[in-house]
């Protein structure tokens, strides 16, 4: 191996591992925040209160993705937009609870949620989340995709 090929070597590992870390730190962020901003309503396994109106995530919140204002909606709900974290907070954390509790219902070109996205979508919010959700869930079962309340 050549010196510059050892170089350039080098230089992708570090890169690697500098990703990796900050990939781990982007994790254990996002599940902080969903027990500190999210778990005291939809539990820390994701199953929620459906009796209560509060959904579950499991195996399902990924069909949400499929529909724009389904990605927008899953930043537009009061908890979140109360929550006092930043766009980029809140954009990680979403991104952690659709890839922790989407399962098979999580799209294979799923892309993390951006800060730039975060801001607006939570500026742009419905006025009437409820209503929102309800056109939502009706689109998806519509679809033919298993979502319960």
């Amino acid at each position: 191996m050549n010196s510059f090929t050892s170089r350039l070597a080098t230089v992708l590992f570090v890169v690697s591992v500098c990703a990796t870390a900050a990939w781990a730190e982007t994790e254990r962020r996002g599940a902080t925040d969903y027990l500190q901003h999210c778990s005291g309503c939809h539990d820390v396994d994701g199953s929620g209160h459906p009796n209560k109106g509060i959904p579950d995530f499991r195996d399902q919140v990924g069909y949400f993705l499929r529909w724009p204002e389904g990605r927008a909606f899953l930043l537009q709900v009061p908890g979140l937009l109360n929550s006092g974290l930043s766009d980029e907070r809140a954009a990680g954390v979403v991104t952690w609870l659709v890839r922790r509790f989407a399962g098979p219902s999580l799209p294979p070109d799923f892309e993390p949620y951006t800060a730039d996205e975060a801001r607006r979508y939570r500026e742009s919010r419905p006025v009437d989340i409820a209503a929102a959700r309800q056109r939502l869930y009706m689109q998806i079962v519509e679809a033919g995709y298993p979502l319960t309340k």
